[in-house]
């Protein structure tokens, strides 16, 4: 299950003008020797809306559709070596929540992705329809055209910042009779207009892909992450997720072909 690693050294701190966790870097013991993580420092509020629990799940999906994310652990940080921060990280220590920290492996030489970029920056990278599909699948409406939550490389592209997935408002008491893709899921989605300026050829095959992994995905592997959370301390919202992801599996051709007229 997930590896619980201490901080050993603050490193640096991410300034992010959109975002709203600011993340740091830090080193961390592991069996493999030290590694460079960026740690989330959640609030207590943004706990308990299940923001760490949505990064490990969809770490973990993200995986089962051959989608690259940064590798992810728990971390705890010391108070002794936060003691010679600035006044605003000290601060930004002590109003995040006690628990372990998600964290993710820190990947060297990538940067955010951009919207205008060349299609084929993105295609040579990762499948933007299987992406456009995961991000419907967990309802993140955060990989959009300004804050891309993407990283590239010079081979590839890894998804992150998975925290506001699975809002309850968009997966609770939906009923696929008349369930659509709405626009914040669509239209203002990184690869919504690449997919839709997309030759009639290429759109027939898009998506097999992805309904081959979720035919696949056995949602019960979910279980024990949600089961480790809890008796980390975490609020539990696996109830509801899981109820989403099985009325997604039983709608399978009706989930895929409104990804399909989504784009059209």
């Amino acid at each position: 299950m997930l590896p619980i690693y201490d901080v050993i050294q603050i490193e640096d701190f991410i300034d992010e003008k959109s975002g709203r966790t600011k993340p740091w870097v830090v080193f961390a013991n592991t069996p493999e020797g030290l590694k460079t993580y960026v740690v989330k420092l959640f609030t207590t509020a943004q706990i308990n809306s299940f923001c760490l629990n949505n990064e490990v799940i969809c770490n973990f999906l993200a995986t089962e559709f051959e989608l690259p994310v940064p590798k992810c652990v728990l971390l705890n940080i010391p108070e002794e070596i936060t003691m010679n921060l600035e006044p605003e990280h000290q601060q930004q220590y002590y109003n995040a929540d006690p628990r372990p920290k998600f964290a993710t492996e820190l990947i060297s030489d990538v940067n955010s992705a951009i919207l205008g970029l060349p299609k084929s920056i993105y295609k040579n990278r990762i499948e933007i329809d299987t992406t456009y599909g995961f991000d419907n699948l967990i309802r993140n409406y955060d990989r959009g055209q300004i804050k891309t939550n993407l990283l590239l490389s010079a081979e590839s592209a890894y998804l992150i910042d998975h925290e506001l997935a699975f809002n309850p408002k968009y997966i609770a008491d939906i009923n696929f009779n008349s369930f659509y893709i709405e626009d914040n899921f669509s239209k203002y989605h990184l690869f919504y207009s690449y997919l839709k300026q997309s030759t009639f050829k290429s759109k027939s095959s898009y998506f097999e892909e992805f309904e081959f992994f979720l035919n696949s995905l056995n949602v019960n592997k979910l279980n024990e992450y949600f089961h480790f959370l809890y008796n980390e301390g975490f609020p539990n919202n696996q109830s509801e997720i899981m109820a989403w992801l099985a009325q997604v599996k039983q709608n399978i051709r009706k989930f895929v072909e409104l990804l399909r007229i989504s784009i059209q």
